[in-house]
């Protein structure tokens, strides 16, 4: 619940635009990485943004969270600086690195520090102003490699009791994978550290059902066994992350 309603006002959008959802069309709106607040943001930075490179591809980037989008990239680096800045001038440099790199403050209520960030009268901008500030970070979005998205979304599901502790090569693990989205789409992807460990937030169960059929449409963020030297272990990751489901159906025994 504090995390915003971004992603439900997204989700309610695609609803209204037609009538004739099926499964495949469902499957598509879940796996949606069009961000509402990037876009909020984007008016504001706009003309804020520098005329060098990465100023030019922010400017004409499509608020998607695609894992090719470096858009994606230089939006979530003048974020973090942002926040940083602001954080920093209202708590103190010490404070602001640990809530954000240490915790899921941020992470967590990000709506509420938007909301704060956004305001052109917000007293954390100080004398300076919202406009200058962001200004002033955004000539430093050249600072910093030019990269896809998803080469910097890269984690490894560990095991939930071993946690990364086994050899790889014992198959506990399985990595490194890609995250697609980002903290405000529709398909949620989130990296961060809290209590000393890399935490994420990703759709871990996909479910879809059409009330005409008996039947469901899935897909697991691992196999339908936790035992790992099944073959059912590991049988669901590919179908998970390429996007694809599988359809269940009642055996003749269950439905009678």
């Amino acid at each position: 619940m504090p995390m915003g309603a971004y992603r439900a006002e997204r989700i309610a959008a695609l609803l209204r635009e037609r009538n004739d959802w099926d499964v495949s069309a469902t499957l598509e709106l879940q796996r949606d990485v069009y961000s509402l607040q990037a876009e909020r943001f984007m008016r504001v930075l706009r003309p804020l943004l520098p005329d060098d490179e990465a100023g030019r591809i922010l400017a004409t980037w499509n608020c998607r969270y695609d894992e090719e989008s470096t858009g994606a990239t230089l939006f979530e680096r003048f974020y973090g600086m942002l926040i940083r800045d602001v954080l920093t001038r209202v708590c103190g440099e010490e404070v602001a690195d640990y809530l954000l790199d240490e915790t899921g403050a941020v992470i967590d209520f990000y709506a509420n520090f938007d909301r704060i960030l956004l305001d052109p009268a917000s007293h954390w901008y100080g004398r300076e102003g919202r406009d200058a500030v962001m200004k002033r970070i955004a000539s430093r979005l050249s600072n910093g490699a030019l990269e896809a998205w998803g080469s910097r979304r890269r984690v490894v599901m560990s095991h939930i009791l071993f946690g990364g502790s086994l050899p790889r090569w014992l198959g506990f693990d399985h990595g490194p994978i890609t995250l697609r989205g980002g903290r405000a789409t529709v398909q949620q992807g989130q990296i961060y550290r809290s209590g000393g460990r890399t935490t994420t937030f990703m759709p871990s169960y996909r479910l879809i059902t059409d009330f005409a059929e008996a039947a469901a449409h899935t897909a697991l963020a691992g196999g339908p066994s936790d035992r790992r030297f099944s073959r059912w272990y590991k049988a669901g990751i590919g179908d998970w992350l390429a996007g694809r489901i599988k359809r269940l159906t009642p055996t003749p025994e269950s439905s009678t």
